[in-house]
């Protein structure tokens, strides 16, 4: 890759092996330079990977490389799509008159939620009240219930539009007499549901020739550490670790948000390793999220992403409660302070003296950018940088209006809370989280430079190997809590998760 016509040579890419002959081939040895800090170009500050981001929010950790199950509770208070109405035997039709003088007629549903002396309604609510005289009557997977019409009116009935397939039907309450009733309602059961997903094992190695392990380099790098300390590094052993961590916390990464199961429908898998063993994989971010709620869109406007979180939060989050992180690329970092500029200059122009400020001389520099928003009925928005999003290695498809089309996607991964507790969690495998070995040839770094270099050896090269595995994997204890915002563009060509 050439960045500039100024630049003498482009990067080589290799894999494996590293010997003294790459380094001096791609200019790296005994190399009068004017200036010896490398520029990483393609690791400049992205910000906070996903492996840290979901680390705030805590871990679970499990005794086994088993599958890991939690449970889901649903809704005992919902409604239910009618699946017919009849009369005496006969599905209902245009001129039916269902419920008129007191007729009985029979409604069929594909569930039990319903029991003798409820007051049902349909669509038009009030309007149509249905009391439920006897049942549920199971009839195959049908669940058929003999009703009436609720009312003192003799010739209301109600329409055949209301008692077409899939009008949804709810529980109202239940009217029995005041003198020596008999029966009550009944009440209503959700019973609770196993989640189950697997563990990914991820490994990666590395083997260096013992003569590379303090080999100085023509260039240094500044890394910075979890502390926020910068260090300058010199060696290729130095460089080469550095790379190894990044690129495995790079892998763990991408594993935990875009993995997909390949266990198959009767719980086995087809994929064998080079043990002859078979690899299990489970379900990423990505994958456990497809029930969730996605919304696309052709161009983002603030007004429109308030209405589909309010739409959202209503019956599930109290207005106190929501406060919701965007995961987003750099994109949609910057179309979501743009279409806050437009939105605010609707009302009053931004006549903020703090966002202009004197340049050198007579210039004048306009600063500043919108990562927060707090709309109507609590709605608060606050924007946290994706990195993965601006992968242009992973991500190829571009948006028309400039940048990569992921890098314009909006990720919400907890929609509140659930049971108190973080609805999107790492998992580990005790003793399982951070594997790291080496195997010591003639030379390796734990021995170098000791007055006696006399240690146990596994093998006879003169050099050595780095190793470095995890068990990990992901939970979205609630897949209805999330919520995506997609570019439409991405729909389009089936890219989706």
């Amino acid at each position: 890759m050439l960045i500039s016509p100024f630049q003498e040579y482009a990067p080589t890419d290799w894999s494996g092996l590293t010997t003294e002959t790459h380094l001096a081939s791609i200019y790296q040895l005994d190399v009068q330079m004017a200036s010896d800090l490398i520029t990483l170009i393609h690791q400049t500050n992205y910000g906070m990977d996903l492996d840290s981001f979901l680390g705030q929010f805590g871990t679970k950790t499990f005794n086994s490389d088993e599958d890991f199950r939690w449970m889901l509770q649903g809704q005992s208070r919902r409604n239910l799509p009618l699946k017919r109405a009849e009369i005496n035997g006969t599905e209902v039709t245009a001129t039916s008159e269902a419920g008129k003088n007191g007729a009985t007629f029979t409604l069929v549903f594909p569930e039990a939620l319903f029991s003798e002396t409820d007051l049902i309604v349909g669509e038009k609510n009030e309007r149509y009240p249905i009391r439920v005289l006897s049942g549920p009557v199971f009839v195959g997977d049908e669940v058929q219930y003999e009703c009436d019409l609720f009312t003192g009116d003799p010739f209301l009935f109600v329409p055949y539009e209301e008692l077409i397939q899939n009008k949804r039907f709810s529980k109202e309450w239940n009217p029995v007499e005041t003198t020596l009733s008999v029966k009550g309602g009944t009440v209503n059961y959700t019973s609770p549901f196993a989640m189950r997903n697997t563990f990914t094992f991820i490994r990666m190695e590395d083997t260096r020739p013992g003569n590379l392990i303090d080999k100085p380099v023509a260039f240094s790098w500044v890394v910075v550490d979890e502390n926020g300390t910068k260090s300058t590094k010199t060696t290729w052993m130095q460089y080469a670790d550095w790379e190894f961590e990044t690129q495995f916390k790079e892998s763990k990464s991408l594993a935990l948000m875009f993995a997909t199961s390949n266990r198959r429908e009767d719980g086995t898998y087809s994929q064998k390793g080079l043990s002859g063993n078979y690899i299990r994989q489970g379900a990423g971010i990505r994958q456990q999220m497809e029930t969730s709620n996605v919304a696309y869109y052709n161009d983002f406007d603030i007004e429109w992403a308030t209405e589909i979180l309010l739409d959202t939060s209503i019956n599930r989050l109290s207005k106190d409660n929501r406060k919701f992180i965007w995961r987003t690329g750099e994109w949609g970092m910057y179309q979501f302070s743009k279409s806050l500029e437009d939105y605010a200059s609707l009302y009053t122009p931004l006549f903020d003296n703090t966002r202009v400020v004197a340049g050198a001389g007579n210039s004048m520099k306009f600063k500043g950018q919108f990562l927060e928003y707090m709309g109507p009925n609590g709605i608060e928005m606050t924007l946290s940088h994706e990195p993965m999003n601006d992968n242009t290695v992973r991500n190829k498809i571009y948006h028309p209006d400039g940048g990569l089309a992921e890098s314009r996607r909006y990720d919400i991964l907890d929609v509140g809370t659930s049971n108190g507790q973080s609805n999107i969690q790492k998992c580990y495998v005790k003793g399982q989280e951070n594997i790291m070995g080496y195997i010591p040839g003639l030379r390796h770094p734990f021995k170098l430079g000791k007055e006696s270099y006399n240690s146990i050896m596994a093998h006879s090269v003169d050099g050595y190997s780095v190793h470095r595995a995890c068990a990990f994997g992901a939970m979205v204890i609630d897949p209805t809590r999330t919520l995506a915002m997609i570019p439409s563009i991405l729909s389009e060509v089936g890219v989706v998760y």
